[in-house]
């Protein structure tokens, strides 16, 4: 289903639902209270954000690590009670996802408990498991990286742990999904879903979203995935790449990526200057310049997206970034090839087919020598 398809039959469906809400729904009153126990943020803001619509809906004071918000109802929506930034830093701030329903809501963000009606007791206990995996399946990485030295049985036991809890907290997440894809945690469960599971076939999800509620299937930050994702599906590999009108950082002329690559083995890297990520991978990228620069039938390439023109010519320089180097200062790249994170690497075939996305360290030098070689 393409992104206009999408649009219209979510809208339809936003139609059909508000014909019903009008007749049936009445408001009803929220009543959150809660604690803040952070010295930095005594007197400060707390709001509850309405996240499909991403506003607030009302705002009070942390008093003596408490607070207390009234907001008018009338069906569950999925919110989060957001605290301002502590010392002046924007990124530093206490969050906590809540269902927005009536009756009386107890939330602490600082333990993150939650509690006090039906679906914020379930979503409480759902992100409570969450998280209890997450950190074992991150104490077991920490055990990996920290086991360099040890017998390969022992990296392959921990391996096959972090396997088995990766799948079983998928496994766990679709099946809250399941239970609850006809009410507002069922919006917050897939979001989720598709965050920690970026392999997720676009397919697969729109199969698990027939039977979804429309206070899913409307969800805005989940449509937004969905639409990203659809544009991933279009450049998967083994679908051809789509060519795109670019610039040529040496000259500063127009240039089409195909004139770059077609009929070669090509590495593409979306970069920005100012990507740690980005800028850790370049050291890979120049030993794979240098060793397979000068066939006539390969070719890497740079793509410099979400950047300044200042700071690029900056980190080529100091990087030494010899390659082929492309700018696209319109987002029309990254729109296009759905790319929501930096870095992205891709290789392309010669027949110009999609070999490979998301490749890493020495997994890139790996598909470019097993591309070269067919």
């Amino acid at each position: 289903m393409n992104s206009n398809r999408l649009f219209l039959v979510l809208k339809m469906m936003v139609v059909a639902v508000c014909l019903c809400v009008v007749s049936q729904a009445t408001a009803q009153n929220c009543h959150i209270t809660g604690r803040v126990a952070v010295p930095e943020l005594q007197g400060k803001n707390i709001s509850v954000m309405n996240m499909n619509t991403g506003k607030s809906l009302a705002t009070t004071k942390i008093v003596d690590s408490t607070f207390a918000l009234d907001i008018t109802v009338n069906e569950p929506f999925v919110g989060m009670l957001k605290t301002d930034p502590q010392n002046n830093n924007p990124r530093s701030y206490y969050f906590l996802n809540i269902v927005g329903e009536s009756g009386n809501i107890y939330a602490d963000l600082v333990t993150d408990s939650l509690s006090g009606t039906p679906l914020n007791d379930q979503l409480y206990l759902y992100s409570k498991k969450t998280k209890y995996e997450i950190s074992v399946i991150r104490a077991y990485y920490t055990q990996l990286g920290e086991s360099l030295n040890t017998p390969d049985a022992v990296r392959t036991e921990l391996s096959e742990k972090i396997e088995k809890r990766v799948n079983g907290l998928f496994s766990m997440i679709r099946n809250t999904f399941e239970a609850n894809k006809t009410n507002a945690i069922g919006a917050f469960v897939m979001e989720e879903l598709l965050n920690y599971d970026d392999e997720m076939a676009y397919e697969t999800v729109m199969t698990m979203l027939e039977s979804a509620a429309p206070v899913v299937t409307t969800y805005q930050p989940l449509q937004t995935k969905l639409v990203a994702m659809e544009k991933v599906s279009h450049t998967a590999p083994g679908k051809p790449f789509i060519d795109l009108d670019l610039t040529d950082y040496k000259t500063g002329k127009p240039i089409r990526l195909s004139k770059v690559i077609k009929g070669k083995v090509a590495v593409i890297d979306f970069w920005a200057s100012w990507c740690g990520p980005c800028r850790r991978e370049i050291p890979n990228l120049a030993k794979i310049n240098e060793k397979y620069g000068d066939e006539k039938d390969f070719v890497l390439v740079s793509l410099n997206v979400w950047d300044k023109p200042d700071a690029q010519a900056k980190a080529i320089k100091d990087m030494k970034m010899v390659w082929t180097q492309l700018t696209d200062a319109t987002r029309n790249a990254t729109d296009t090839y759905g790319v929501d994170g930096i870095p992205q690497i891709l290789l392309i075939g010669k027949d110009g087919k999609i070999i490979a996305r998301n490749l890493r360290g020495e997994d890139i030098e790996v598909a470019v020598k097993k591309a070269l070689e067919k």
